[in-house]
């Protein structure tokens, strides 16, 4: 049946049309919770239902400071315009958001300064307050070098009404400055909506741009310094035309319905900047395609009708997914998912493979192994010049990671196991660079194709491909053994913790197994008596400390904006990051943690667990992030 489905898909998935639909998405400004991102809801929902495929746009409230779930949420920002230029005979534009829209910081706040002008500070001394003791900034506008959250205390504490920003977030071995000269940096404030708190505007220059301003800047405070004029800082006109209030954030749902409610849920963000093709216009293209491709393919009587639902929804990032999950839903419809985010890049100089991201241990089931056999079985027959292009496609499959809305589908609290298909590293992502021109539309259909074929195959399971899938669990199991053993014996590790490591991966993949078994109609004894031959025994966890029992149900993206309306504990979270701000992996720790606690599993065994699948961690700050999460009164004791 899998390779059937391959064959119908191949026919149905076109090039062309996955063009054309990033194409028109990438042309939209789409800014989370703005008048951009709906005109792109509305294009893809009339999109969707002109192919026959029910869609509606859900709205969800913009409010400042409400939450869904445990997320907080912020407002509803839209833009009219907004420049900056130089003052005086040095004078030329550093920023217009007519031209590039990307060079406004977005959320930035409304002023009007076209007949006076401010003073540009240029922050020489890093980013922390302590260095500028005595300097006045006041009424001014910064031009920093550094990510634009570490000038905060400025607009907050020292007055500073807007920032210049040359931040360009660097990839090791991808891209520096020097690569992107003419680059801008999808660039945000993202507001707590606090009492008290004040906001700013701000705007974004190239790193070509940034050198000659930084000539400017050094040639002007020269030049008072030697008394030649007034004041050592150059002048600015600047001007925003927004605003910032309460208003709607918005996800496209689609779906096509089976025989039964339960439900494969797929997901793309539409979010992001003008183009900003690869991420995540090309998620988005393939998921309307497969929606489309799918129910002409069953209308057509190529392939049988759905037995179950399938479900597609194009969120803002994170707060589309964190809203659709709690507006009253039942999730225990939803059996399984698969987020698409970048997966259309062409393969060149430093942009990576297409890959699939797996699944968490404390949310063992066998999606991750369904996508990884289809990286293969898509490369099987070579019967046209487009199937050897497609198996020209670079491909990868790595564990669990975080980054997207899969991080909060896989929590056990949510109960949806989903894979990430994407493509990393991207030189150009999350700058205007990021155009359709860097798109390959072969690399896109491939990945389209596997998603498509991965939706379906878990919408009809079928006993055969059951199997496949089974045989392919215990190559992927003895590779992963083979792979963590030669790491252990490399770093000379404890055998102690080798054995750990082995323990969590048998049990992951013994409760894939039977999952898997179960929802095909499969008797499991034999398969689990083979994972266990390639794998005896078992670890024994040691307990260790309380149980503790989550009061949330669905992920922390972030502990300290949960806390923001409480400032006692808030504190707590602040000095707690403060102290472990340099730990490597901390937020990875952090949220395979919270996926362990379940009021079974004691917190020495939460943290082992951790330390285990990621091999390698650090038990004591897991140990204190358990305690703090309670004193936050996000846990309860159970024991």
């Amino acid at each position: 049946m899998m390779q059937q489905t391959i064959n119908v898909m191949k026919e149905r998935i076109q090039t062309r049309g996955l063009y054309q639909i990033v194409k028109e998405v990438s042309s939209f400004h789409r800014i989370q919770a703005s008048g951009g991102f709906r005109a792109a809801a509305n294009w893809c929902c009339d999109w969707l239902n002109s192919r026959g495929v029910q869609a509606r746009v859900l709205h969800y409230p913009a409010p400042a400071g409400g939450y869904a779930g445990s997320y907080r949420l912020f407002q509803e920002w839209n833009c009219t315009a907004g420049w900056c230029r130089l003052a005086g005979p040095e004078g030329f534009v550093l920023a217009d958001y007519s031209v590039e829209p990307i060079s406004l910081i977005q959320k930035s706040c409304a002023c009007d300064w076209r007949e006076q002008t401010l003073d540009l500070v240029e922050m020489t001394e890093g980013c922390e307050e302590e260095a500028y003791e005595g300097w006045d900034l006041e009424g001014k506008v910064l031009f920093t070098h550094q990510h634009i959250n570490k000038f905060s205390w400025a607009i907050q504490k020292r007055g500073a009404l807007g920032i210049v920003s040359d931040y360009l977030n660097e990839t090791p071995h991808v891209r520096i400055p020097e690569e992107l000269l003419d680059a801008l940096n999808y660039t945000s404030f993202w507001w707590e909506h606090t009492p008290g708190e004040r906001q700013a505007f701000g705007f974004v220059v190239s790193p070509r741009t940034s050198l000659h301003l930084q000539k400017l800047c050094r040639q002007r405070r020269q030049a008072f310094e030697k008394g030649e004029c007034e004041s050592p800082y150059l002048a600015l006109n600047a001007y925003v035309e927004a605003t910032l209030e309460n208003g709607t954030s918005e996800v496209v749902e689609a779906v096509l319905p089976g025989e039964s409610e339960e439900s494969v849920l797929v997901c793309a963000h539409l979010c992001h900047p003008c183009a900003s093709a690869n991420d995540n216009a090309s998620g988005v293209a393939g998921a309307m395609t497969l929606m489309a491709a799918i129910h002409a393919a069953v209308e057509a009587g190529q392939l049988p009708p759905l037995k179950k639902t399938i479900r597609m929804i194009l969120v803002p990032e994170f707060t589309g997914t964190y809203n659709y999950l709690n507006d009253g839903r039942d999730k225990t419809l939803y059996t399984a998912g698969i987020n698409l985010d970048m997966i259309g890049a062409k393969q060149e100089d430093t942009t990576g493979p297409i890959t699939v991201t797996g699944l968490p241990f404390a949310m063992p089931s066998f999606e991750g192994d369904l996508a990884t056999l289809l990286l293969q079985e898509l490369k099987q027959e070579v019967n046209s010049r487009e199937d050897l292009l497609l198996q020209n496609v670079r491909t990868d499959a790595v564990p669990f990671g975080l980054g997207s809305d899969h991080f909060i589908l896989s929590d056990p609290q949510v109960g949806i196991p989903s894979i990430m298909l994407g493509q990393w590293p991207d030189k150009y992502y999350h700058t205007n660079a990021d155009t359709i021109e860097r798109l390959d539309m072969n690399v896109l259909k491939f990945s389209t194709l596997l998603a498509a074929v991965y939706v379906y195959t878990l919408c009809d399971l079928h006993k055969r491909d059951a199997r496949l899938i089974l045989n392919h669990q215990c190559t992927r199991l003895m590779a992963r053994m083979e792979a963590i053993t030669r790491r252990a014996m490399l770093a000379h590790s404890d055998p102690r913790e080798l054995a750990a490591q082995l323990g969590a991966l048998k049990e992951f993949y013994t409760e894939a197994a039977r999952r898997l078994c179960e929802q095909a109609g499969l008797e499991p004894a034999k398969p689990l008596a083979r994972l266990n031959a390639l794998l005896p025994g078992r670890v024994q966890w040691a307990e260790e400390g309380p149980v503790y029992r989550r009061l949330f149900g669905d992920p922390l993206e972030s502990l300290e904006k949960r806390m923001l309306d409480e400032p006692d504990k808030l504190a707590l979270v602040r000095e707690y990051n403060r102290r472990h701000e340099a730990e490597p992996d901390k937020e990875m720790q952090e949220a395979l943690c919270v996926y362990y606690i379940d009021g079974v599993r004691s917190c020495g065994r939460v943290a082992d667990q951790v330390i285990a699948e990621l091999g390698g961690g650090n038990k004591a700050m897991l140990l204190e992030y358990q305690r703090l999460l309670a004193g936050c009164g996000l846990l309860e004791t159970v024991r």
